[in-house]
């Protein structure tokens, strides 16, 4: 089983938040409660850019609505403050005031059109509010002004990719395979998009295309679970079967919880003892597949296979237990025919055991 872009974020990470002007994704401590028109004595002390400064180190420590005080007090005396504007923004955002917040900003770029920060941060609130073209228009002004301005192509990336997924969804696949290569273009490090362009390319069968783009992926993010089970699938598909246990075992290596990766591990465990069973080691074939219960306990085939194994060894007690077990695995719209197999197989064991003839 694949993981898909429904299955995760689809590329929807945090925007990418910094201390240079540019908001820091952290939540309001507990510090930062109290009367928003309040300023103690020592902020009174500070004036235009030092009282600028004093506010920005506050939000730094997210205390937000201290912050914001100044930087109203800043605003009373000097409107046009484009610092003071930004910094209030970003207050009034991490307190979720989304709406104030947007206005703040909106002032900002009324008086610097040209403002990458102020521009980006409106493009930040559009996002919020699933407005992605809008969103991605702001952040292209962002990067018309200033090119280099980092946190703008991060951004950017990261809703190019989101307007992908979306258009791929809703059946325009090679407009969104177009997004997706949008995005990597503005920020070529940027994972999700190679991922889900892996993904796009895994359902049109084309898997060369597919597992270059989850290579891809990985390098960019050394810890991207969905990108190696995705691989190992491919591999599997193609009967690669060490290769995919390799994909399977860097993804649970990052997230060892991963319920698809371990049921596709056991799976390419259980093929892969069965190979290795037929090419005559049957011992290496029976650790195999105890390697696959091992993954996913639950997986029948595997006990069934592991039984067959001992049978083929003559350890009919353990061919007993497994063919118990497996029963105890089976669903209930498949335990006749489990059944009808199994206990004649138990049987032929039990005359091998007592030497009946039954």
């Amino acid at each position: 089983m694949a993981w898909t872009e429904k299955d995760v974020e689809n590329g929807k990470e945090s925007d990418p938040l910094g201390n240079n002007g540019f908001l820091k994704g952290a939540q309001s401590s507990s510090g930062s409660k109290g009367s928003p028109g309040r300023i103690s004595p020592i902020k009174k002390s500070f004036e235009g850019k030092d009282a600028i400064t004093y506010a920005d180190i506050l939000r730094s420590r997210n205390k937000f609505v201290d912050a914001l005080a100044i930087y109203e007090s800043v605003l009373q005396k000097d409107s046009g403050s484009i610092e003071s504007l930004i910094g209030k923004g970003i207050c009034l955002q991490m307190q979720n005031m989304g709406r104030l917040a947007f206005e703040s900003f909106a002032e900002a770029v009324k008086l610097d059109p040209q403002n990458a920060c102020a521009l980006t941060h409106c493009g930040v609130l559009y996002k919020d509010e699933g407005r992605l073209v809008e969103a991605a228009e702001s952040y292209q002004k962002a990067l018309k002004a200033d090119p280099s301005y980092k946190p703008a192509a991060e951004c950017l990336a990261i809703v190019l990719t989101d307007i992908g997924t979306s258009l791929k969804l809703a059946g325009n696949t090679q407009e969104g395979i177009q997004k997706y290569y949008e995005a990597i273009k503005i920020d070529s490090h940027y994972a999700p998009a190679y991922y889900n362009l892996g993904v796009v390319y895994s359902e049109m069968m084309q898997y060369d295309m597919a597992l270059n783009c989850y290579e891809k992926a990985a390098l960019e993010r050394p810890m991207y679970a969905e990108a190696y089970c995705n691989m190992g699938v491919i591999y599997k598909n193609r009967g690669d079967l060490e290769s995919a246990i390799a994909c399977y075992e860097r993804c649970l290596a990052v997230s060892p919880n991963f319920e698809i990766a371990k049921n596709n591990m056991a799976i390419a465990l259980t093929d892969l003892g069965t190979k290795v069973k037929l090419e005559g080691d049957i011992n290496q074939g029976v650790t195999y597949y105890k390697k696959a219960l091992y993954y996913n306990w639950h997986y029948a085939d595997a006990m069934y296979n592991l039984g067959v194994a001992y049978g083929e060894m003559l350890k009919f007690d353990m061919v007993i237990l497994c063919k118990a077990l497996r029963l105890s695995l089976i669903t209930t719209h498949t335990i006749v025919c489990a059944l009808a197999i199994d206990i004649r197989a138990v049987a032929l064991c039990v005359k091998e055991l007592l030497g009946y003839q039954l």
